[in-house]
């Protein structure tokens, strides 16, 4: 156990101890505002206040955790050794930045509440993230940090036990559109030919009609080889399916296809299934309510797990409007054009609601890579690729947490633009 000393106990502060001493280094932590209790107690202390209280372990703490609104905080980075951090502490305090303050900046989201310019699909911009402007998006230096704590706290108090890092893994599959051609309704398939006509696509109506005389597996047809992977660690795959009206954004097959719904029993029989809200439900909430009910009666299973479609996220509305759902699980915090450690952390947490200041019951789960990224936008090519995934998999190693990657049944089907790419995702 670890007793810290504050002189207010926050909801913010309670946040963040929690998280880091309990979820990350699973040691028990105790926030208390009284100095005998302070003193009596023989368990690793940190005395994080402004007080001279007799402690081996201070910590001059940086205001944020004792603030209720959302300001801008000076982000001046702190160079230490061959590291930067941020939040700067005092010379008397057993690291020169408050690794508490910076790692509730960073989990809670804090910056993401500040930002007026959002992307075209409302989303987060990667080069406004301050781990993307001091190159350390590519490191979970949260985990990182609570890993330096403990560390210090053992130097003081020998006896002190915590968790090493600890590695997890988890691929997941988002189905936008579960086949190129198979099983669409009449209507789009002779709009899509239409299409190839007037475009001049020749090879692509040539493709489709192959593919509807049986002559050739659909493209996004992955299903049996990514259960050929995972069918004895099933544990280790999640699918998340777009179950949605049509839309610009939104172009799977009907929900009402009895294909498409035999598809979808059949995985959720095996592996853990979460819906894909749709593009259009992040505005229009009876929508999200609708698709949950829809896989809710597919799959005959309870719906908590969910991924938001084209990875739309805005913090708090969008994680307020899926407690409301009854979703529990949600896998969307990542970059669409990039990869690495969006909060600075591989190990999952629960959200914390800054315009409320409270945490909620919703446990967020970020993921490190995407396959778009990798190849859309990064531009990599496949033997690229599993280098990148190599170097973040062994930094989830080096610091502890799960490595969650997102794929895309499309992607896996090995033809056309991503060929080579079933090939990463077998290595990986």
């Amino acid at each position: 156990m670890v007793i810290i000393f504050l002189q207010e106990i926050t909801n913010r502060a309670r946040y963040i101890f929690e998280y880091l001493f309990e979820e990350i280094l699973k040691v028990p932590v105790v926030l208390t505002s009284d100095p005998r209790v302070f003193k009596s107690s023989e368990h690793p202390k940190i005395n994080y206040s402004l007080l001279p209280l007799d402690c081996p372990l201070k910590m001059y703490p940086y205001p944020i955790l004792f603030q209720h609104t959302v300001v801008q905080q000076d982000m001046e980075p702190v160079v230490f050794g061959d590291e930067i951090f941020f939040f700067r502490s005092s010379d008397d305090s057993f690291l020169p930045f408050d690794p508490f303050a910076a790692s509730f900046y960073l989990v809670s989201r804090y910056e993401e509440y500040l930002m007026r310019e959002f992307d075209k699909h409302c989303r987060y911009p990667v080069h406004h993230s301050i781990l993307y402007g001091n190159h350390l998006l590519h490191k979970p230096v949260v985990n990182q940090w609570a890993q330096l704590v403990a560390k210090k706290i053992g130097e003081q108090y020998p006896g002190f036990e915590y968790r090493k890092p600890h590695f997890d893994f988890l691929s997941t599959i988002d189905i936008d559109n579960a086949w190129a051609y198979k099983n669409k309704t009449l209507w789009r398939t002779t709009g899509a030919f239409v299409k190839g006509l007037l475009t001049g696509n020749w090879q692509k109506n040539k493709e489709r009609w192959q593919v509807l005389q049986g002559k050739k597996d659909d493209p996004y047809d992955s299903y049996d080889f990514i259960d050929g992977l995972y069918h004895e660690k099933r544990e280790l795959l999640q699918f998340f399916v777009l179950l949605s009206k049509t839309s610009q954004y939104d172009r799977n097959v009907s929900p009402k296809n009895r294909q498409l719904r035999q598809l979808v029993k059949e995985l959720g029989s095996r592996y853990t299934i979460g819906i894909h809200p749709s593009y259009r439900s992040t505005k229009k909430t009876e929508e999200l309510d609708e698709e949950i009910a829809l896989l809710r009666e597919i799959s005959g299973k309870e719906v908590i797990d969910s991924r938001q479609h084209f990875l739309r996220l805005v913090l708090p509305q969008t994680y307020r409007n899926l407690i409301k759902a009854g979703i529990k699980n949600d896998y969307t915090l990542g970059y669409a054009n990039e990869v690495g450690f969006r909060a600075g952390t591989a190990t999952p947490f629960l959200f914390y609601d800054l315009k409320k200041d409270v945490v909620t019951k919703l446990r967020v789960h970020p993921f490190q890579m995407m396959d778009i990224a990798l190849k859309n936008h990064l531009k990599l090519d496949p033997a690229k690729a599993l280098e990148v995934i190599r170097q973040l998999m062994q930094e989830v190693r080096n610091h502890g947490g799960t490595f969650i990657s997102l794929w895309h049944n499309e992607s896996l089907g090995d033809q056309g633009e991503w060929a080579g790419w079933r090939d990463v995702f077998e290595k990986m």
